[in-house]
């Protein structure tokens, strides 16, 4: 549907309310958490989240630019971290609250500007 440029929407000039700010918290250092990276990976073993399929979808094994050691270390340092892919929208996640708060999306109270009720046919 075509607006009008009457119909557009202005800015509106404003500040932040102090309820909608995202803060974000450190509640423990989140480096210390990290695995340790062994300077000789093993093998890559296949794991629920990080298939065959999805290696090869991820080409790391296919590249010529790594060295085969750089590829596994690649391999091994995603299956350490497998948690954090998604692959599709039933593994996705979200941030923990601890460290980022639900997001608070402000508005400002205005009347729209469609008010018109649509013609109702006899």
């Amino acid at each position: 549907a075509y607006k009008r440029v009457a119909n557009r929407v202005k800015p509106v000039t404003t500040t932040m309310p102090a309820h909608a700010r995202i803060v974000r918290q450190f509640p423990e250092e989140p480096l210390l958490s990290l695995p340790t990276v062994s300077p000789n990976p093993p093998d890559f073993v296949l794991s629920t989240r990080l298939t065959a399929d999805h290696m090869n979808d991820l080409g790391i094994f296919q590249n010529s630019f790594l060295w085969p050691e750089e590829q596994k270390l690649v391999a091994h340092v995603l299956s350490l971290n497998e948690l954090a892919l998604a692959w599709d929208e039933t593994e996705k996640g979200r941030f923990r609250d601890d460290y980022f708060l639900p997001v608070v999306i402000p508005t400002i109270e205005h009347t729209p500007w469609v008010h018109c009720q649509p013609p109702i046919p006899p």
